[in-house]
């Protein structure tokens, strides 16, 4: 009886070996690891309330900084920006805005008297509210890095703060007589390289918080266009594109584009097909109110980098591939569709006569003008991710 009771727990024991897995049987053989000692963790510290961005997403604590006062008003920071140590300590930065001084007290602020006139550089550019100014990154230093730092405070990516003598800086003033009797109050600026291999006619962009929604970052877009188009060359935003920049631009792309294809004549057409009379030569039945432009052009009159033109178009809808080139071939009727469709704002935000400069005396005028053609323009946007 004890002999038949061994035998089954022995045939027992051997099948649930056999039903072990192999990774099981490896483990149990396996000498076992000599015990390790506790590791301590400190407790975790308790996360203040996280600051937002006016579109409600989380933005990271802009160290010791918490406000800058500066025209009048008290703005929430965002990010932090390398102010030296001893100006964060009250949480607390009051900044003179028309040489951008940041200073620790209020008392200091209001002491405070600019030597250096106001506003530096030259306008380019005054319409009834506002007025931008080009002021050179080399010739006036030190304000341009204050303006850089300052806006390190509401920018994540900005990364240049002292070097930017290479750089032009286009200041945006807006009218005031309210903010300590001063005629004009900071808002923003945009800056661009004075030499760009890529042809990025802009690096960064700000629009400070109590004057944003009311349109100073379109229109600031607008003239960084402008002053391409009086170089009569092509441009575009510095890569890569923050969400928000890029919804900027595809906004601004539509309309200029739309715009301009709703407002070239006929003649104008005539005159691109006089190099295309290939194209009118095919059995295509094309409408007398259709208008056939090549890529290379409608960058030359927008000013917009073919790569974002073929973009564009081909987000509306209104891209053709035909014979081997891109081209676009569109009625009035099919303009007017898309505008309506994707509502696409037609009125441009910067006043047409506002522009001061003109083509002879741009600050640097490209050495000659863009030789594009359509067939090299099948390249896409890289235009996925500014202020």
């Amino acid at each position: 009886m004890g002999d038949k009771k061994r035998a089954a727990t022995s045939k027992k024991t051997l099948r649930k070996v056999g039903d072990t897995k192999k990774a099981d049987v490896q483990k149990c053989t396996k000498p076992a690891a000599a015990p390790k000692e506790p590791v301590l963790k400190a407790k975790p510290k308790q996360k203040a309330p996280e600051s937002r961005c006016a579109d409600g997403t989380a933005v990271e604590e802009a160290a010791e900084i918490r406000r800058v006062i500066i025209g009048g008003y008290s703005i929430a920071t965002w990010y932090a920006s390398p102010y030296p140590d001893e100006y964060k300590q009250g949480g607390d930065l009051y900044i003179c805005q028309r040489c951008l001084k940041y200073m620790r007290y209020r008392h200091t602020l209001e002491d405070h008297r600019c030597a250096d006139p106001f506003p530096r550089g030259r306008p380019i550019y005054e319409d009834t509210s506002t007025v931008l100014h080009e002021v050179d990154g080399k010739e006036y230093a030190l304000y341009c890095q204050n303006m850089c730092l300052l806006s390190k405070l509401f920018l994540d990516q900005k990364t240049i703060y002292y070097d930017i003598g290479n750089f032009l800086f286009y200041v945006l003033l807006v009218k005031s007589t309210e903010s300590n009797g001063s005629q004009y109050s900071f808002a923003g600026y945009f800056s661009k390289e004075k030499t760009s291999v890529d042809r990025n006619n802009l690096a960064c962009i700000l629009v400070l918080p109590p004057y944003r929604g009311q349109s100073y970052g379109q229109l600031l877009i607008e003239i960084s266009y402008e002053l391409t188009k009086i170089e009569q060359t092509t441009g575009g935003p510095e890569q890569p594109l923050s969400s928000q920049g890029f919804h900027s631009y595809r906004s601004y792309w539509r309309r200029a584009i739309v715009q301009t294809l709703l407002g070239e004549s006929i003649s104008a057409a005539t005159h691109v097909l006089h190099n295309e009379c290939a194209l009118r030569g095919h059995s295509h039945d094309w409408e007398r109110n259709q208008r056939i432009f090549s890529l290379s052009r409608l960058a030359l009159l927008t000013g917009i980098r073919i790569e974002d033109v073929l973009f564009t178009l081909d987000d509306l809808g209104l891209l053709e591939f035909w014979l081997g080139r891109h081209i676009v071939c569109i009625a009035d009727e099919t303009l007017h569709r898309v505008v309506a469709e994707h509502r696409i704002n037609l009125n441009l935000r910067a006043d047409p006569t506002g522009m001061i400069l003109g083509r002879d005396d741009c600050h640097q005028a490209s050495d000659s003008s863009m030789d594009v053609d359509s067939d090299d323009s099948g390249s896409s946007s890289d235009s996925d991710d500014s202020e």
